[in-house]
């Protein structure tokens, strides 16, 4: 399997497809960039088996239509980005006291108490991969519940300018205006905020677009056993960058795998799907409407999920094994064949496609790479430093090799050992 393993590692095409998929653009869904990436990605995939399909589900889009950020003692204009699916404000914007709750974790709330109802939060983002991580969506929901009449989020890293992200907010949900800051502008709301008080005028208009479409690429390379194995990626990422670790990385991975697995899916296999997935950004909600309307015998067919999601950044990577246990000593196998090492963690993180397959009870994980790494390259995920150039050409063929791995194992197992695999 080894010297197999090399051969893979070699694919010449991965390179150019990652470069490619960056040349869409961020590919916000919404754009109609990641549908023109997602209809190049299904031509990729036509080329190793005629069985290939788009499938178009629904899910609640949005646009921004204008949004301004002013810090009213003092008459400047300060950086600010809406979360995707942000509550409006009036047209005239609303002015409101800022709130500083630091990291913004429960217990910060719990001590701000009425004094957050009816202001403006300022919380922090976190670096999203790591053990003690808090989402920006768990963060908006407790300002939500605590009363407060805005969100806002700030960037900790200096110079690192804008984020983007999901407020996870549903279509005809309240909810309440909320933006990104960048690091600069948050400490002069702090610094202000520590003097006395921080007054701002918040803007944000946005459009609801509930009618909209996102693309899922399926090819499907049929096995003679009972069962699937399915690698997703996501093909959507953000517009203040090319999306290039989040996701360029997985799906350039994702195809580059689907060419070296397929000769080995065979009347003694399962079968293997790939799928590539939009709206992944919008709170998961295209790979979520997919399973959704998955006819119930094809999803229970469904034996495990490999997600690839920001395979690259750094040199080391982790499987999130969504509180299966018993994906652990099968990602230590594919480890010790691969000869590359994968690091495990257990509790589910739903930050990630790999969510969705888990809430059927799939055995699921996410590969990701930088895990606990704050310092590393992959701390520009979300921002305009998400770009081609900070990837490593071994990294991606790192990634390749352990997904491989990982994929062969499970092809090669029985129906009773990939049913074992989603044990409790």
């Amino acid at each position: 399997m080894e010297h197999w393993l090399n051969e893979v590692t070699s694919d010449a095409a991965l390179m150019d497809d990652f470069m490619k998929v960056c040349s869409f653009g961020g590919r916000r869904s919404g754009s109609g960039q990641d549908s023109d990436a997602l209809n190049w990605a299904l031509g990729r995939l036509g080329e190793i088996a005629h069985s290939t399909k788009r499938i178009d589900v629904p899910y609640a889009g949005w646009q921004c239509i204008t949004a301004s950020l002013m810090l009213v003692n003092h008459g400047t204009s300060l950086q600010c980005k809406p979360l995707l699916r942000s509550a409006s404000t009036l047209p005239e914007g609303i002015q409101l006291e800022v709130v500083d709750l630091g990291k913004g974790r429960p217990e910060d709330f719990n001590s701000a108490g009425d004094s957050i109802r009816g202001r403006a939060v300022l919380v922090e983002h976190e670096y999203p991969f790591s053990p003690n991580h808090m989402h920006r969506r768990k963060k908006y929901d407790l300002a939500v519940a605590k009363g407060a009449a805005a969100f806002l989020i700030a960037s900790p890293w200096a110079g690192g300018g804008l984020l983007s992200g999901s407020s996870g907010r549903g279509y005809e949900q309240s909810g309440i205006p909320a933006a990104y800051l960048d690091f600069e502008s948050a400490q002069r709301l702090r610094k202000t905020a520590a003097s006395g008080k921080a007054v701002i005028n918040l803007l944000i208009i946005g459009e609801e677009q509930p009618n909209a479409m996102a693309g899922v690429g399926v090819l499907d390379i049929i096995g003679g056993q009972e069962g699937t194995v399915v690698i997703s990626a996501h093909m959507d990422g953000h517009d203040l960058g090319q999306s290039a670790l989040d996701n360029a990385t997985g799906v350039a991975v994702a195809l580059a795998a689907a060419r070296a697995l397929a000769p080995h899916v065979t009347q003694k296999t399962p079968s293997l799907r790939v799928c590539l997935f939009c709206a992944e950004e919008w709170a998961l909600a295209g790979s979520a409407k997919y399973l959704d309307q998955l006819p119930i015998d094809d999803r229970n067919r469904i034996k495990l999920n490999i997600n690839l999601d920001t395979v690259a950044g750094d040199d080391s990577l982790t499987a999130l094994i969504s509180d299966f246990p018993a994906l652990e000593p099968y990602v230590e196998q594919a480890s010790q064949i691969a000869q590359v090492p994968i690091a495990t963690w257990l509790p589910l993180m739903s930050n990630s496609d790999h969510a969705n397959f888990a809430r059927f009870g799939i055995p699921a994980f996410r590969l990701v790479a930088g895990f606990d790494r704050p310092n590393s390259r992959v701390n520009n995920i979300l921002s305009s430093g998400d770009l081609p150039a900070i990837i490593k050409e071994s990294e991606l063929r790192q990634a390749l090799r352990v997904t491989c791995a990982l994929a062969k194992i499970a092809l090669d197992k029985t129906e009773d050992e990939l049913n074992a695999l989603a044990l409790r």
